[in-house]
């Protein structure tokens, strides 16, 4: 006969004493280390003859989050919390800093807390572990990315750190996706989360759009760098300026919320087809969130002054529409909602242009229909470069060289045969870090994407998470695409999203919700199938 636990009042009340034990640790271990991490902040402080304090209170901050996330069990909490920093501080911190080290690779030190906490809580279950589907794909790439630092192009360890974590930095992101996104509540989340970003990124570019050259760059020696350039006379290197000219005047292209121009145009992108789906499939009283982040995207990707990401947001919204013909009559849907929304678009953003100063918008000239398919714009001379230089350097030119680590470890100069090599596209980026090898498998993985996408959305029988589901690879189709204009993976929206979207596309059209009956509505994961991979790890 077994002995019935005492019950307890208070906010522990009806608490299993194994599990109030295991939270009471947790308390402790987290005090422990925000009392550790002030006190080797403060030391800092003390040691440094000028010392930073906004950078010794991140630090402080900082460690006592990564001591969080490593401890949490609930694994959709600090992908989230992961989420809104990169969408909302990872800019700020490093321009605001001047690009210090301590807060450039604060971003990787999250990242490698909340995979190392799923690992160890996988590993303490001591069950069977299975890899997901398309987890070959992923680990091959990994394996090229690992077997380039042998390249006798990759000059040195740095170099091969700095292409590790271009490459690999956010890899963990298909584990994540995998994991997390089992039910349709977990993708309405998403695209709120998403939405929101873009919403707080589309309002700080608008803003930032108003201001002079001048004034962006007293926001700090980060920004400084950012809107007049690194380079020298008379030194090779450095980065090229974020300004323009437009009728006379300087002008700032906006960083939004990220570290570089163009990532809140990029965060509205990969935002507006989810927001759609919110507003295709929420009930009457609940559709104007949808249109309300619908709106904030649109802003996100017109003030970020970006002719890639404006393509890009009108090749998401397309392939939306494409891929939502599989919902036969709930197709109408979708489609309203973009027309809804464009009639609402429309006249808000003939007020926005009335508002902003004359020229402000003139970059987008270029994509006017008669300069569409201009040369310039799709980087065609680029692109006809791929195929020589496939077969003069087929494993590539090393790691580190092309993308925000072309400066890592060094300036190191890009030229074959005598010749500089560029990287303004995606196959340009992988044929320069990767070659032949690691172009081929990107390219190989991307098309499975799409093709899973396409066929396997008519097996989904839940009719609204078919459009959820087509709201996340209407994105990666657009990657595709905006691929010949652009350097995509190297982009700390895009990348993200690119490896959650294959986690998810694992999970649905390969993995245990292919067999699921019935799409789930509440927030929790279908019971789990014998030997199903990595089921349990959020639990």
């Amino acid at each position: 006969m077994s002995v019935p636990y005492p019950r307890m009042s208070g906010p522990v009340r009806g608490m299993h004493p194994a599990v109030l034990n295991s939270r009471f640790r947790q308390v402790l271990l987290v005090g422990f280390a925000g009392l550790l991490s002030l006190a080797i902040s403060l030391a800092i402080a003390v040691a440094v003859p000028k010392p930073n304090l906004g950078l010794v209170l991140a630090l402080a901050l900082g460690g006592l989050g990564v001591v969080v996330l490593l401890c949490d069990r609930r694994l959709e909490v600090t992908v989230t919390i992961l989420a809104l920093y990169l969408g909302l501080l990872d800019g700020p911190v490093k321009l605001l800093t001047g690009g210090h080290e301590a807060a450039t690779v604060f971003r990787d030190v999250l990242i490698f807390a909340v995979s190392l906490g799923a690992v160890a809580r996988l590993l303490a279950k001591k069950e069977r572990v299975r890899l997901p589907p398309l987890s070959g794909w992923v680990l091959l790439f990994a394996a090229i990315v690992v077997v380039e630092a042998f390249n006798p192009n990759t000059h040195g360890v740095l170099k091969a750190l700095g292409g590790f974590r271009q490459q690999l930095e956010f890899v963990p992101f298909f584990f994540f996706g995998y994991v997390i996104m089992r039910s349709k509540q977990r993708f309405r989340k998403l695209f709120l989360i998403l939405g929101v970003l873009a919403l707080a990124n589309g309002a700080v570019s608008a803003y930032q759009t108003t201001l002079g050259v001048g004034q962006l760059a007293s926001w700090g020696p980060g920004y400084k760098e950012l809107v007049f350039g690194t380079i020298e006379q008379g030194q090779k290197g450095g980065l090229a300026g974020r300004a323009y000219a437009s009728e006379g005047v300087a002008r700032v292209r906006p960083p939004a919320l990220g570290k570089d121009s163009g990532f809140g145009g990029g965060v509205g992108l990969i935002a507006l087809p989810g927001a759609l789906a919110l507003v295709a499939t929420a009930g009457r009283r609940r559709r104007w969130i949808g249109v309300v982040l619908c709106l904030g995207a649109l802003l996100a990707v017109a003030t970020g002054l970006g002719r890639l990401q404006v393509v890009g947001a009108a090749l998401a919204v397309a392939a939306l529409a494409l891929l939502s013909i599989s919902a036969g009559g709930r197709m109408m849907r979708p489609l309203a909602a973009v027309l809804g929304v464009l009639v609402l678009a429309v006249p808000l953003g003939a007020l926005l242009v009335s508002l902003e100063a004359p020229g402000t918008f003139s970059r987008y000239a270029e994509i006017a229909p008669e300069k569409a398919l201009s040369a310039k714009d799709k980087k065609t001379g680029e692109l006809s470069h791929v195929p020589h230089q496939l077969v003069v350097a087929p494993l590539g030119i090393g790691l580190a060289s092309a993308g925000a680590a072309a400066g890592f470890g060094g300036l190191a100069s890009r030229q074959l045969e005598g010749h500089s090599v560029g990287a303004e596209t995606q196959f340009n980026f992988m044929a320069d870090e990767l070659g032949a090898p690691g172009l081929l498998l990107w390219l190989g993985l991307i098309v499975n994407l799409i093709l899973l996408a396409v066929r396997r959305l008519r097996t989904i029988v839940d009719l609204e998470l078919r459009i959820e589901l087509s709201a996340v690879f209407a994105v990666v189709i657009a990657f595709l695409l905006m691929g010949v204009s652009g350097p995509i993976m190297a982009s700390p929206a895009a990348g993200p999203f690119f490896w959650f979207a294959t986690g998810i596309a694992a999970y649905w059209f390969l993995g245990p919700g292919r067999k699921a009956p019935v799409a789930l509505s509440e927030d929790r994961a279908p019971l789990r199938p014998p030997g199903a991979p990595l089921d349990r790890i959020a639990t």
